[in-house]
């Protein structure tokens, strides 16, 4: 079997120009271009911010307790805050937890829309809704196996390196171990966001071919990996060039249309014929595979893959 990049790719361009093109329908534009946005809402949603500490109250890798009034002070201060703070930081979680829940709804919304050519947010909103809640927890667990992963790396590698960095003998063997936490959450990083193109572009389609949770479609996927990992992996490279390629071509839009590419929903909707091929590619490459996995055609139960 001969695994191709182009014809699929190709495929799925000319089924973007039918879906968009023929004919032009500005309606349509609009609420396709809806529900790809709710799709992609939690895809790359990550924030941080970190307070330095002044130079003032650490020196050489020191704290300075000359000032231990203002720091009581300002530990009391800190106390009346927690409560807020903790408030403040649930509701965040709760708006993370609620975009998470609503992009995996509309991820199943946008594929049923580019499969059938139309454009549709309540009816398959509802019919499709245990599949979008069992992505939703699959998603969910993930994210947390993952940070537990990464909390733990910097529990066993950095938190010592910073101990040992307090001594000029151990100097050394603290920038190493970092050098080495560094290395391994970059690796971790790239088999999390394989994971995730996975998901993405061919465990989702499964799940809504034969209407499986998202276990299930792992399940029913993951031989297939095994036994041929390299399509999978070389479709991730072309993935990862086309995004850079995607990423110029953005940038240079964003300077031609004033940033008006960025406004969101504004620009997926003027984008739209790039999420449509880009949602349209995995699956026609994923049909090469066996004709079983072809969401375009009726479904068949799937067997117990070994």
């Amino acid at each position: 079997m001969i695994i191709g990049y182009v014809e699929p790719l190709s495929r799925a361009w000319e089924r973007m120009k039918t879906i968009l093109w023929r004919p032009f329908d500005l309606a349509k534009w609009l609420v396709l271009g809806f529900s790809a946005w709710l799709a992609g809402l939690a895809d790359g949603t990550a924030g941080s911010a970190w307070k330095g500490i002044n130079d003032r109250d650490f020196r050489h890798g020191v704290f300075d307790f000359s000032h231990t009034e203002n720091a009581l002070h300002n530990v009391s201060n800190a106390v009346i805050w927690l409560p807020l703070i903790f408030i403040l930081i649930l509701a965040v979680a709760a708006i993370l937890l609620a975009i998470l829940w609503l992009s995996s709804r509309a991820k199943f919304i946008f594929l049923d829309n580019v499969v059938h050519d139309r454009a549709q947010i309540v009816e398959p909103w509802n019919r499709m809704r245990d599949l979008g809640n069992s992505l939703f927890l699959w998603r969910l667990g993930f994210m947390v196996a993952v940070g537990l992963v990464v909390l733990l790396l910097l529990v066993l590698l950095f938190a010592p390196a910073a101990t040992l960095s307090f001594s000029d003998a151990l100097g050394g063997l603290s920038y190493a171990a970092m050098v080495l936490g560094v290395l391994v959450l970059i690796a971790l990083g790239i088999a999390a966001a394989f994971v995730t193109l996975l998901l993405e572009g061919f465990v989702i389609p499964i799940m809504y071919k034969f209407e499986l949770t998202a276990t299930e479609a792992w399940r029913y996927f993951l031989p297939w990996l095994k036994a041929r990992p390299w399509p999978f992996i070389l479709y991730g490279l072309l993935i990862l060039v086309l995004g850079f390629g995607f990423v110029l071509f953005f940038a240079i839009t964003c300077v031609l249309t004033c940033c008006i590419v960025a406004i969101p929903y504004v620009g997926t909707v003027i984008l739209l014929p790039i999420w449509v091929t880009y949602r349209l590619f995995s699956v026609e490459f994923l049909a090469q595979f066996d004709p079983g996995f072809d969401v375009f055609t009726p479904a068949v139960a799937p067997t117990e893959r070994s």
